[in-house]
């Protein structure tokens, strides 16, 4: 029997939930939240979807607190072969909300609340460190970073979901489009940091882009050139709720594939704790990096690490420390009262905390 953890069910890991229920890709879901009660309710809804669609998964709903003492022995309960977690205190879609009438706090930088995304997931990577699980760790809370300051400060997840995959069926089906075959025909391997995303899905061309490589073939020919003029077009999506789809759907794809035995190329953010976007393949024996042949690591780690302004962040320290841009830290002064230049790992639970009471 194989079994899918769910930790912390908001609005990513609820489409998650909804998603491989009706896969068939896991014969035991749990579904751990800090409310029980919204957590059974989340778990009837999905049985009840899942039914009518001919699946009928074993979907369990237990009471857990990252936080708590008996979190270690909890995780451990749950005997989960995968976990899949994106704990937020603060997330994008709640920041869009209450920024909206805030002036210049609507644009601030992604790094402004890295914070609130970095603490949750420290205290959960303890707690999976001291429950002895074996399982495929899989952390969604800003991975392209968070996971990088984890694998710095301890034990890394075995990779993020979303982001650099989400621009990946833009470029195929284009390139199908023009090329007259089907998309799984294109093969796309892409290497981009998390605001990379935001350039290639918009309403209106951007006029300055993050740094990236990319590596396109159709049916043998590289039509990588050809490919580059697609990347920018416009293509404007709903930043809204809805959104959790899309990262969910890349989700569903790496969550199977942790699953099974047979090697799936896909992308994700911060395979095995590297810095950014990568594509990989995926399987129960783990996350390999897929790099096209004339890349080499130090070169695709370079070009993530210069990407890091473009989210406002000037760099990231060997023992997990983040220096913020000047943009982001005066939006957090403007937020908090304080001036942060950086934040070191065991910091980020306070300034998360300033954060969240300053946004009520």
């Amino acid at each position: 029997m194989t079994t899918l953890a769910l930790i912390s069910v908001g609005a990513l890991t609820g489409a998650l939930l909804e998603l491989t229920a009706r896969t068939g890709s896991f014969d035991r879901i749990v579904v751990a939240s800090r409310a029980l009660a919204k957590g059974e309710a989340k778990a009837n809804n999905a049985r009840l979807g899942a039914a009518m669609q001919g699946y009928y998964p074993e979907i369990a709903a237990v009471e857990f607190d990252m936080y708590a003492d008996e979190a270690p022995e909890q995780l451990a309960n749950m005997r989960a072969d995968v976990i899949c977690a994106a704990p937020s205190m603060l997330p994008w879609w709640r920041v869009k909300e209450r920024s909206a009438a805030a002036g210049a706090l609507h644009d601030a930088p992604f790094a402004t609340y890295i914070a609130c995304h970095l603490a949750p997931m420290q205290a959960l990577r303890d707690a999976y460190v001291a429950s002895g699980s074996a399982a495929a760790r899989v952390a969604a809370s800003a991975p392209d970073v968070v996971n990088a300051v984890l694998a710095r400060t301890g034990v890394a997840p075995v990779c993020g979901i979303g982001n650099v995959a989400e621009v990946i069926p833009k470029l195929r089906m284009a390139m199908a489009s023009v090329h007259e075959v089907i998309p799984t025909e294109v093969q796309v391997r892409l290497v981009a940091q998390h605001a990379f995303e935001y350039f290639c899905l918009h309403a209106n061309p951007p006029e300055h882009t993050p740094p990236y490589l990319l590596d396109v073939n159709c049916l043998g020919a590289d039509v990588t050139a050809f490919a580059q003029q697609h990347l920018f077009t416009p293509y404007p999506i709903p930043y809204e709720l809805d959104f959790n789809l899309v990262t969910a759907s890349s989700g569903l794809e790496v969550l199977s594939a942790l699953a099974g035995d047979i090697p799936v190329a896909t992308h994700v953010p911060a395979p095995n704790g590297l810095l950014g976007g990568y594509p990989v393949t995926v399987s129960r024996a783990g996350v390999e990096l897929d790099l096209a042949p004339r890349w080499s690591l130090a070169e695709a780690v370079r070009v993530n690490t210069n990407s890091l302004p473009f989210d406002g962040i000037e760099g990231l320290d060997d023992d997990g420390t983040i220096w913020f841009t000047s943009a982001t830290v005066e939006a957090l002064t403007t937020i908090t009262g304080a001036r942060h230049e950086k934040l070191s790992p065991s910091h980020a639970p306070a300034l998360a905390e300033a954060i969240c009471k300053a946004f009520g």
